[in-house]
């Protein structure tokens, strides 16, 4: 916990004996607790309510909020069940449910620390509301709007205010605001309201670009729209489920209580509004008058402002779902250009700030203007338990064994809505697959409405009732073996495949329908089910309350698109599924490619699919499924069959030799880059000396080299080449390909990072950030020495796209950086020892056949020194003659000058080939470097280290070849030399090296 003054419980009971058990039980766990009365001064992290009373009497709720408004967290332990019983009886931030039984009291102070554990995991920042018809001895009651906005602006910033009952009513059901202060009040006492909105995720944001030498951190939305450096248009990104929308809600609600604490008469902190565009119309209105129509249903427009008015005063606009036009009846890319055109339009008339929320692969076109780009993290482990254990602690022990056992389910409950809707179904199983798990909730609210006999119990028989209460749904645990047994699962399946499925081949999908159209065909789905088709009212009704269709607008659709694609994938056929699979290859021949831009979360164009979720949804309901599609769509099968997780069955073989096969005769490089990434994901290895080691090195015969000789026409740049020269190699070999993902993979698992014999002295300095402060300082001072010289190069950086507005924004901020604030930055820096490569952990860069990249100089020579070792031969990074030689050995020539009538203009991944990420390995290969084993890819993809010095003196500078995809063609030159620093990883850097002996095998 934070701050020596505190301690980490302080735990206020109406029960003595139960408080001193559990002070005992969470000491024996190294956790400082105490026992608290209402006097107590003492800060507390978190403040531990143990009753058993269903209500408190009006002195301890006095208590209580006294105590709160002193502590970070308050938990309540006590007989209230989050998500089953209504409203708790008073605010709390998280409830743990205790039975009353001491013994228990164990298993509650271990969930309390897992509760608590993940830094920021409760959101402290808001307060809540204590709704009350008489006064609490002592505590300020707030009987107007008047009076709660005094008790909001009160220094402490109370974390517990009491109210009236008739306000509290009053904020949360009022139809229009018809003032600033309305407009706030009831924003922030609605967001309160929810239950579980009170724990919430609010450190979970981390920016897309680099914009600073300084470590990054996760940070809230809150600090990242603070930041002077952000700019006006934000871009949230994050995949399906991964909690935007809530994120801005959150947001809404902060914003609304720091313009509520400004005092009068000072200006006041702008506004947000927040607009969620899944209310879009089926036939959508883009525009300014739509947004007008949002905002005056919140705001009473004749009595407070309009929209122009509210932007003019400097609004913030907050847009959520930019991708919401998905497959519906506007094309994506269409509906996302409309909306650029309304941001501009918001920007015009006054706008502070626009946030736009969007999936990160649907982010497909280029904004009027730089956008500062954030994306969502996935929830880690202890956030995943933490969260579980605010639900039922008995649930969150298993999930945390089963996390701890099997780490391929954590992408599973990393996601805020999967995990929300797992806890919510009560299932003691803990699953591996979406489908099982949504199947599971499904199953749960059926259960539910069976138990509270609803009138939807006509739409399931008893007989399957019956099994699905006794939890016999099948022998392995699938739900939907019996699921799709039943009429009204089949009808709602009908309805996601209407509304999921393209209306015409390759175009557009509905994604909302009307109401009655939505009974329509639900009643003929019921009817081929052999069901009575008057009960589809009945159905829609029922889907509603198992929060599985919204109405909004008037227009029915899925309560998230998840929930849609799976139960449209539950109502296809297997013809169904590959005809589906064989349109959508046939019109993505003639689709044009959609604008990729470069994110590090985002996968690269070729590794994406338009219908992936519901093929992936497909496979983990009849495992079957990659072999039907083998014949349509190999790399689809291939990702069918690793989307089915522990589902799917054999035939990975099968997979991975079609997908071999069809890569011989491929030569669509987007194609190629598809299958290859598919056989990476699937676990082919390409030859490397200790595998298939014949195939691995390539043999460069002894010769004349004429080298650094080419025709400077189209290079825009002099002095970039190596000399002029002609030199005399004796033979040797080299790696034919950069060192892949997995190849590296060997050397990090191996502990390559902990044992300093592979190290140089100043390697093992840097990787274990042990250099001493004074020599890191005056490093950096050199550096930004240099930058200041001539502050006109970064200019020059961003008219010749050698750096990104944000990259040349942070080289102007290191240059004005004063030399304690380096200090600072190299003092943070000796906490965290390096453990991988910089882009290790990036999606876009990080399947198993992509080069490796993100590698300093230090890391590559590293790794020869470890080879050299498995080995017994020496391993090294070739020198730029060796390397140069290499290259045109891989091209069938001699000479540097023969190079650019040889190569033609499609010979490796640049920054006109437009992946905007590298290409795995033999994308690029051609047919006589396969025959003949030769050196492939050496010219595009990534820079490639050598292990010369880039000129003399510079013994911190080494010497970079290839080009790369961030780079333009003409740098793709075997004449080309480009200069690294050591220690930078960057990622479009990788190496390869050369190998000295005859003896391929491994000792």
């Amino acid at each position: 916990m934070t701050g020596s003054a505190r301690v980490s419980f302080g735990i206020w009971s109406d029960r003595v004996v139960a408080a001193e058990r559990l002070q005992s039980d969470l000491g024996e766990s190294g956790v400082h607790a105490i026992t608290v009365g209402g006097d107590t001064g003492t800060p507390i992290e978190c403040l531990v309510v143990l009753t058993q009373k269903p209500q408190l009497a009006p002195g301890e709720l006095a208590t209580l909020t006294r105590l709160a408004n002193r502590a970070k967290i308050t938990i309540a332990i006590d007989g209230h069940r989050p998500g089953v019983d209504d409203t708790p009886p008073w605010p709390r931030d998280a409830t743990l449910h205790w039975g009353g039984h001491y013994p228990d009291l164990s298993r509650v102070a271990e969930a309390l620390v897992d509760l608590v554990r993940p830094p920021g995991l409760l959101s402290t920042a808001l307060p809540a509301f204590l709704p009350t018809s008489t006064p609490l001895p002592g505590i300020p009651l707030a009987a107007g709007m008047h009076d709660l906005i005094e008790q909001l602006r009160r220094p402490e910033a109370p974390r517990l205010v009491s109210l009236t009952r008739s306000l509290y009513d009053e904020l949360l059901h009022a139809p229009r605001a018809r003032s600033r202060n309305e407009y706030d009040l009831f924003r922030l006492v609605r967001w309160a309201a929810q239950e579980k909105h009170r724990p919430f995720i609010n450190t979970r944001l981390t920016r897309s670009e680099k914009p600073s030498i300084r470590p990054e951190r996760p940070r809230s939305l809150d600090e990242v729209l603070d930041d002077l450096r952000t700019r006006r248009l934000v871009m949230l990104l994050g995949e399906p489920s991964t909690g935007k929308s809530q994120q801005l809600r959150y947001f809404d609600a902060r914003s609304a209580l720091r313009s509520i604490q400004q005092q009068d008469g000072g200006p006041r902190a702008p506004g947000s509004f927040y607009v969620a565009l899944s209310a879009q119309p089926s036939q959508p209105d883009i525009s300014m008058e739509w947004l007008a129509r949002q905002w005056s249903m919140i705001a009473d427009t004749t009595r407070w402002h309009d929209l122009p008015t509210f932007l003019a005063d400097g609004g913030t606009v907050l847009l959520d779902g930019l991708n919401e036009g998905g497959i519906r009846s506007l094309p994506l890319r269409e509906w996302m250009y409309r909306w650029r055109d309304v941001i501009t339009q918001l920007f015009e008339t006054g706008a502070l700030k626009v946030v736009v929320s969007c999936r990160t692969r649907d982010q497909l076109i280029q904004m009027r203007e730089p956008a500062t780009e954030v994306s969502l993290r996935p929830l880690s482990t202890d956030d995943i338990v933490a969260i579980a254990t605010q639900a039922d602690p008995r649930i969150a022990r298993r999930l945390k064994n089963a996390l701890a056992e099997d780490a391929r389910i954590a992408d599973l409950y990393a996601s805020p809505f999967r995990l929300r809707k797992f806890l919510e179904s009560g299932a003691d199983d803990i699953v591996g697959t979406e489908a099982r798990l949504f199947g599971l909730v499904i199953v749960a609210a059926i259960l539910r409405d069976l138990d509270q006999d609803n009138p939807h119990g006509d739409l399931i028989s008893d007989s399957a009732a019956a099994r699905l209460r006794a939890g016999s749904v099948t022998d392995d645990g699938n739900p939907w073996l019996e699921l799709e047994t039943i009429p009204m699962i089949k009808a709602f399946a009908a309805l996601a495949k209407r509304l999921t499925f393209p209306t015409t081949p390759g175009g557009t999908a509905r994604l909302t329908m009307a109401p009655s159209r939505a009974i329509e065909v639900l009643a003929d789905a019921l009817a081929e089910a052999r069901y009575d088709p008057a009960k589809a009212p009945l159905a829609l009704d029922a889907a509603k309350d198992f929060d599985i269709l919204q109405e909004q607008r008037g227009e029915v659709r899925f309560i998230h698109p998840s929930l849609q694609h799976l139960f449209a994938a539950s109502g296809c056929t297997d013809e169904e599924i590959v005809a589906l699979a064989e349109q959508e290859r046939q019109s993505s021949a003639h689709r044009p490619a959609a604008p990729h831009r470069w994110s590090p979360g985002r996968l690269p164009p070729y590794a994406d699919h338009r219908y992936g979720e519901l093929f992936k949804f497909a496979a983990q309901l009849r495992p079957d499924v990659p072999r039907l599609l083998l014949r349509v769509d190999p790399v689809l099968a291939a990702r069918t069959y690793l989307a089915a997780g522990l589902d799917a069955e054999n035939g990975i073989d099968e997979i991975r030799a079609t997908l071999a096969n069809s890569l011989v005769d491929e030569v669509q490089r987007p194609r190629r880059a598809a299958i290859t990434a598919a056989l990476g994901e699937l676990g082919w290895r390409l030859p490397t000396p200790g595998f298939r080691g014949s195939e691995a090195l390539a043999v460069v015969p002894a010769g004349e080299w004429h080298l650094g000789h080419r025709d400077r026409q189209g290079t825009p740049e002099v002095d970039t080449d190596s000399e002029t020269r002609t030199v005399r190699l004796g033979s040797f070999r080299i790696s034919r390909f950069p060192v892949s993902n997995l190849e590296y993979r060997t050397f990090v698992e191996a502990g390559g990072y902990d044992d300093k014999a592979w190290w140089t002295p100043e390697g093992w300095q840097w990787v274990t950030n042990s250099r001493a402060v004074e020599q890191s300082v005056v490093e950096w001072l050199r550096r930004q020495n240099i930058l200041n010289r001539d502050l006109s190069q970064i200019v020059r950086l961003l008219r010749e796209r050698r750096a990104t507005p944000a990259s040349a924004a942070a080289l102007l901020r290191f240059a004005r950086l004063s030399e304690s604030e380096i200090v600072d930055y190299v003092r943070s820096q000796q906490d965290r020892p390096i453990r991988s490569p910089g882009a290790w952990d990036t999606p876009a860069l990080s399947n198993p056949l992509q080069p490796v990249v993100g590698v300093s100089w230090f890391e590559a020579n590293a790794f020869c020194a470890w080879l050299t070792d498995q080995y017994g031969k020496t391993v090294r990074l070739p020198s730029e003659n060796e390397w140069e030689a290499a290259c045109l050995h891989s091209l069938g020539l001699t000479d540097c000058a023969a190079v650019a009538g040889t190569i033609g203009t499609d010979f490796g991944n640049t920054m006109e080939s437009g992946f905007q990420a590298t290409t795995p390995i033999r994308t690029y290969a051609t047919t006589t470097q396969e025959v003949r084993r030769l050196p492939v890819e050496m010219l595009g993809n990534v820079f490639e280290w050598n292990f010369d010095y880039y000129a003399p003196g510079h013994h911190n500078r080494r010497i970079l070849k290839g080009g790369s995809w961030r780079h333009e063609a003409w740098r793709a030159h075997p004449a080309y030399r480009g200069r690294g620093v050591v220690d930078a990883q960057n990622n479009d850097v990788g190496f390869r090296y050369v190998m000295e002996g005859a003896d391929h095998e491994r000792r």
